[in-house]
C-alpha cells in the first residue's frame, strides 16, 4: 500500500506556519489599542497634558508610567452609587477635565494605537476616599 500525496505539497503549510509566527512576533513588540494601565497618579501637568502613574509593572517592578492624555480623551470620574439596583447602575461616571485629577487619585488609563497616548483616563479611587 503506497500513501498518498497532497498535490499541494508542502509549500502551503509552512507558508502559513511562517505566517503566523510573524504576526505573533510583530504582536508582541507594541502594546495594543484598548490595553490597560492602572496606578496611583504621581503627576499631572494639564498645560503639557502629561499624566504620570506609580505602575506595577511586570514581575511586580514598580515603574514610572508617563502618558500623553490629548484634548479628546476622555477623563472620568468613577463613583459608588449607593442607590444602585443592580450592576447597571452601581456605579455613576462624570466627565472631569485632567486638571482635575489628582495626586494620589488611583485611575485606569486605556491606550490608544501608540502605547504612550491615553484614550481614556478614569478615575477609580480619589486619595484618602479609603473604603
Amino acid at each position: 500500500m503506497s500513501a498518498r500525496r497532497s498535490p499541494f505539497g508542502l509549500g502551503p503549510v509552512l507558508a502559513g506556519a511562517a505566517l503566523v509566527a510573524g504576526l505573533v512576533a510583530v504582536g508582541m513588540g507594541a502594546a495594543p489599542a484598548g490595553e490597560r494601565r492602572a496606578g496611583a497618579v504621581l503627576a499631572v501637568d494639564p498645560q503639557a497634558r502629561i499624566l504620570t502613574l506609580d505602575e506595577f509593572g511586570a514581575n511586580a517592578e514598580r515603574r514610572a508610567l508617563r502618558v500623553q492624555v490629548p484634548r479628546e480623551a476622555v477623563v472620568l470620574l468613577s463613583q459608588r452609587n449607593q442607590a444602585g439596583r443592580d450592576v447597571k447602575d452601581s456605579f455613576r461616571d462624570s466627565t472631569i477635565t485632567l486638571a482635575e485629577v489628582r495626586v494620589g487619585d488611583f485611575v485606569v488609563v486605556e491606550l490608544s494605537d501608540d502605547p504612550d497616548v491615553a484614550r481614556l483616563v478614569m478615575i477609580t479611587l480619589r486619595r484618602g476616599a479609603g473604603s
